[in-house]
């Protein structure tokens, strides 16, 4: 099975780590792949990635005109990928040596159409004693609650491990570009991984796998697990729910966040309160009850607000896919047939 890997990268100071992303995937046990790396307009990072992997076959590189955000250069890597998967993975992160092996085992052994796996933390500083493993999805990690330590069904699997058959995306078009984060004139709204899965769910009756043997690990700085960062993602996490209960109003939209927001209230919270004469354990209850605040505060604001958000619209095709209005400026590689999705 031939899998594109799609990197989504835009910032030159995070070269590094990108090189380090794309070398876990040169090392991939599963041979069978294809690397496009979408660079969200930033044209001095395209110039460097070309000379430094110039001539490798496997790696593809596309500039986007501009900077659009998380989904339109997601979008821009997905019209350019020949695979019969393909795979998500960020420029901050590190696959471990079978990754794809295990996403591409589930496909080849059920009727899978998507699949995801687990995200385990790599601290760059020191390791947050006050934020507890609950709310590990504030920094884009696999958290306590997320799902069985078993392959299952999940309703969405998160940007920096994921993967979809090409079918998917032939049926019910890319990701909304209205959505994303930092996307132009949106700030933290996200939720674009929810409501793609969303559709899916609608179009196919079946959400994604978990393979909690499928590893990435993300790199965590110290500025995100800053607390006033973690609350302001938490008020925006809450507003992204609220947004997305407008855009896809089905019936349990939002009924993974409202089965774990129980959770929270009836088992971790006061887990955490009756260890609360430990320092450790008191800070995190504190900080679970404030993030919880936090995204209640937010769902709130965002289902009290009339319309939508600055650059955020709901219409009949908000997925239209990014080069169609010539949104790649460059690409490297040779062009993909789309009529069999393989060079």
């Amino acid at each position: 099975m031939y899998v594109s890997v799609v990197i989504c990268t835009h910032d030159l100071r995070n070269y590094h780590n990108l090189v380090e992303a794309v070398g876990s995937l040169l090392e991939q046990t599963h041979r069978e792949r294809e690397i496009i790396v979408a660079v969200d307009g930033n044209h001095d990072l395209y110039a460097r990635f070309l000379e430094d992997y110039r001539g490798n076959g496997i790696i593809k590189a596309i500039l986007l005109k501009e900077n659009k955000g998380v989904s339109e250069a997601r979008n821009a890597g997905i019209q350019e990928a020949g695979g019969d998967v393909i795979a998500f993975m960020d420029d901050d992160a590190v696959a471990s040596r079978e990754w794809l092996e295990n996403l591409v085992a589930i496909y080849e052994t059920s009727n899978a159409l998507a699949v995801g796996g687990k995200i385990l933390p790599i601290w760059t500083g020191s390791t947050p004693d006050y934020l507890p493993e609950e709310l590990y999805w504030l920094v884009g990690v696999t958290h306590s609650g997320f799902a069985e330590d078993k392959v299952t069904e999940v309703r969405n699997a998160f940007g920096p491990n994921m993967s979809f058959r090409r079918e998917v995306f032939q049926t019910i078009g890319p990701f909304n570009n209205n959505l994303g984060f930092a996307h132009k004139n949106a700030g933290y709204l996200q939720a674009e991984e929810a409501e793609l899965a969303l559709r899916m769910k609608q179009a196919f009756g079946r959400g994604v796998m978990y393979n909690p043997r499928a590893i990435v690990y993300h790199k965590v700085p110290q500025a995100k697990v800053k607390v006033r960062i973690l609350l302001k993602r938490s008020f925006y996490q809450g507003y992204s729910k609220a947004l997305l209960r407008k855009l896809n109003d089905t019936a349990g939209s939002v009924a993974t966040e409202k089965n774990y927001l129980k959770s929270l209230l009836l088992r971790y919270i006061p887990q955490r309160l009756k260890r609360a004469y430990r320092l450790t354990e008191l800070k995190k209850a504190f900080l679970l009850i404030a993030s919880v605040t936090g995204v209640g505060l937010g769902f709130a604001c965002g289902s009290l607000r009339k319309g939508f958000p600055a650059g955020v619209q709901k219409s009949d095709n908000p997925h239209t896919g990014a080069g169609q209005d010539g949104t790649i400026l460059y690409y490297s590689g040779p062009k993909v047939s789309s009529d069999t999705g393989r060079k």
